[in-house]
């Protein structure tokens, strides 16, 4: 659950409701991000108060957007007696941009309640190598997998972005020009992978949210 769905304000009562929500859709959360984290003592106060929320939402996962290290050893230290793990998601500009800036930063973390999200996107954004090979490296590190899809494009089509000099745009899953999935998925079985697999692409404006979704968990499941 995102920042923006459990604000600072929210109550426990009214998380209590959430979680009785997600029950009769028989859904589970994979993770939940703290509302107004910062890199410093306030912030690990957040983190600390997040935990009660993330108890009552079943959920043993939090997700922080945090680069120092000594923020994020103490972040581990917080959350450890309560059996939860803090995860970072791999992303373009920051220390989880390449597999090797991961590996790197991770030893230089040395904790064991903390753990990757991995996002194949990102990693292609950043022009690396994100398949199967690249699953194999990360191994135990990888907690939950974010799916996202884009490809390269061309500048003169719509909702282009710019990163380090290539244009790239979101498509459909199953588009030609589209990122390798069963090249993840392969990695993710060879390294007995077995955490969350979150989907995070846009909806169509011409598709119903429920078709939309049947068609992604559809095209999920055949790679699973």
């Amino acid at each position: 659950m995102r920042a923006t769905q459990i604000t600072g304000d929210t109550t426990l009562a009214e998380v209590r409701g959430f979680r009785r929500t997600a029950d009769e859709l028989g859904l589970s959360v994979s993770c939940c991000a703290p509302p107004g984290v910062t890199v410093d003592e306030e912030g690990l106060k957040r983190v600390e108060q997040s935990i009660s929320i993330v108890r009552t939402l079943c959920c043993d996962t939090l997700k922080v957007w945090v680069k120092d290290m000594d923020w994020l050893r103490q972040a581990c230290y917080l959350v450890r007696p309560h059996g939860l793990t803090l995860i970072a998601q791999i992303h373009t500009g920051g220390p989880f941009e390449t597999i090797n800036s991961c590996l790197e930063t991770l030893s230089q973390l040395g904790r064991e309640n903390f753990g990757l999200q991995y996002d194949p996107a990102n990693l292609f954004e950043a022009q690396q190598d994100y398949g199967e090979e690249a699953v194999k490296r990360l191994g135990p590190h990888i907690r939950q997998l974010s799916v996202q899809s884009e490809r390269l494009a061309r500048p003169d089509e719509p909702d282009v972005w710019e990163y380090e000099g290539r244009r790239y745009r979101r498509c459909p899953l199953d588009d030609p020009g589209g990122l390798d999935y069963a090249s993840v998925f392969r990695g993710l079985r060879a390294v007995g992978f077995d955490g969350h697999v979150t989907l995070n692409e846009p909806k169509p404006m011409s598709m119903e949210t429920g078709a939309f979704a049947k068609q992604m968990h559809d095209e999920l499941r055949r790679w699973l």
